[in-house]
């Protein structure tokens, strides 16, 4: 069921959150590997993956929250 809401949630995010999240969280990808790969600074992706993994957090929290709530 977490799962099913993080992927969700990362479905919810603008495409340019959505892929550096793949490329550095699920990729494992490096910092400088992701800027290589998107044509960003390295500062750029760190940047974009802050404001994504916040508006990730942001979104799972209530649906996390809820689904807690009704297993409880």
């Amino acid at each position: 069921e977490e799962m099913r809401l993080l992927h969700d949630a990362l479905d919810e995010l603008s495409p340019s959150y959505r892929e550096v999240v793949a490329l550095r969280d699920l990729e494992e990808l490096s910092t400088r590997e992701v800027a290589e790969q998107l044509g960003l600074s390295r500062v750029n992706v760190r940047v974009r993956l802050h404001r994504a993994r916040t508006a990730l957090r942001e979104q799972l929290q209530p649906r996390l929250d809820a689904a807690y709530r009704v297993a409880a």
